[in-house]
């Protein structure tokens, strides 16, 4: 189980890895143990963390005005980030299995979006990377294409899933070619 400390220190670490940056001066409302607030070129985040749901439930109405005051204050209207804001609620404490009010925050997007997570969801450091990886930007998990194409990784993917490699490189290439395909795969059937 994660502490309320272990969730600060873990979506602080993941922001700043996806390039955010940490607000801290002149904004003491949200540089507390439990609160931070983070910025990027096109986002502004407010993180908050709680020991019990009630205590979430109780503050996260005063929190989301408090995010508002801060973007409208200090972001100008013509400024990408303006509109995205998000205010990201954590807790170590278990939710109620038919607590509702939970449900209902995190499909509130009223004056903010919200990301809401309670004990069951956050067990370990990499759940606070995957509730906050809609915030963070793409990455290609197997590196950089370059210079190729979607057509390029077609054949590897399909492979991945039991197609044989040979016979979509053979329909990619006529598909490229713009040759017919089931001449294509004929040709390499009758090649086997």
């Amino acid at each position: 189980m994660m502490t309320t400390t272990d969730l600060i220190a873990a979506s602080t670490s993941v922001l700043e890895a996806g390039g955010y940056r940490s607000i801290r001066e002149g904004f003491p409302e949200w540089n507390t143990t439990s609160t931070r607030l983070f910025e990027d070129k096109y986002n502004v985040v407010g993180i908050a963390v709680f020991t019990t749901t009630a205590e979430l439930l109780q503050s996260w109405a005063d929190l989301q005005g408090a995010l508002v005051d801060v973007i409208s204050r200090h972001v100008g209207q013509t400024e990408n980030k303006a509109w995205d804001g998000y205010l990201v609620l954590l807790t170590t404490a278990i939710a109620p299995g038919s607590d509702a009010h939970i449900e209902d925050i995190r499909s509130d997007t009223t004056r903010l979006r919200k990301l809401v997570a309670t004990g069951e969801e956050l067990a370990a450091p990499g759940d606070v990377e995957r509730l906050l990886r809609s915030l963070l930007p793409l990455r290609d998990p197997q590196g950089a294409i370059g210079q190729g194409t979607a057509l390029d990784l077609l054949p590897a993917l399909l492979a991945e899933q039991g197609i044989n490699e040979a016979t979509t490189k053979v329909l990619v290439k006529s598909f490229i070619e713009q040759e017919p395909l089931i001449e294509a795969l004929h040709r390499t059937r009758q090649a086997q």
